[in-house]
């Protein structure tokens, strides 16, 4: 029987190419084929070595989501036969909205070696990268984390209420970029104030990072008209007036 290659399920991180785990640097070096979702930056991917078979596999490939799931299944079944060490890497963190799950259960489905290396997710890691806390001992103490696409099904609602309304609950809307002005109006229907804080932020810790801060009642006017065709967060909460203010009173912060 063939020896299969080791798949990696890789975490890219928020985008900045040093804040890879070093795990995830050290298995790039060594890669000989990596498969990346379109949010990976170009910084990250020079990282892996000469003659390695770099092939993008994200959202702008052109393939419906089911379509483009099993191709990529059917790349790492076919890299794991030709080569020893294949990455696949996911933007943020795999199991954080990436179809980590999915692709896991494929890989032992096939009898495929597999290994997990943990990314920085955007809508933890890269918020704290900020100076943005999730929780707060007397502004948040808790946390949710949603798509945007849960948003406008309204699969949040229930588990929103009633501890969300009062923005002791820290709200995180991934890939929420095109539904801003939805979930703000859904969240203001259920009750939330309206001049709770919400931060929309797209490409965190990259040169290129974009961040508004609006009360929730403006953010979908000041979203729309500074929109990008980027996917972005959208977080929900005290903590985010708590972020604005501290940066006020900071004067910004000094980059490393």
């Amino acid at each position: 029987m063939m020896r299969r290659g080791t798949v990696y399920l890789t975490g890219a991180g928020p985008g900045a190419a040093d804040l890879l785990t070093v795990r995830a640097a050290r298995v790039l070096a060594r890669a000989e084929a990596v498969f990346h979702d379109a949010l990976v930056t170009d910084d990250v991917l020079r990282l892996c070595p000469a003659g390695c078979e770099i092939v993008p596999v994200g959202k702008r490939c052109g393939l419906p989501a089911e379509g483009r799931q099993e191709m990529i299944h059917c790349l790492l079944d076919e890299a794991s036969r030709r080569y020893a060490v294949v990455v696949r890497l996911k933007g943020g963190d795999p199991g954080v909205f990436g179809r980590g799950g999915e692709e896991l259960a494929f890989l032992v489905e096939r009898g495929i070696p597999w290994e997990v290396v943990p990314g920085v997710s955007a809508g933890v890691g890269g918020l704290s990268s900020l100076g943005l806390p999730l929780t707060h001992r007397d502004l948040a103490s808790s946390v949710a984390l949603f798509t945007g696409s849960q948003a406008i099904r309204g699969d949040f609602r229930g588990l929103v209420r009633p501890f969300a309304v009062d923005g002791s609950q820290t709200l995180v809307f991934y890939m929420g970029a095109r539904h801003v002005a939805a979930i703000a109006d859904d969240l203001l229907r259920q009750g939330m104030d309206p001049a709770t804080y919400a931060l929309c932020a797209s490409r965190i810790a990259c040169p290129s990072q974009r961040l508004l801060a609006a009360p929730l009642a403006e953010i979908g006017r000041e979203s729309s008209a500074a929109a990008e065709d980027t996917p972005a967060l959208l977080v929900v909460g005290n903590v985010v007036r708590f972020w604005k203010e501290l940066g006020e009173h900071a004067g910004g912060r000094e980059e490393p």
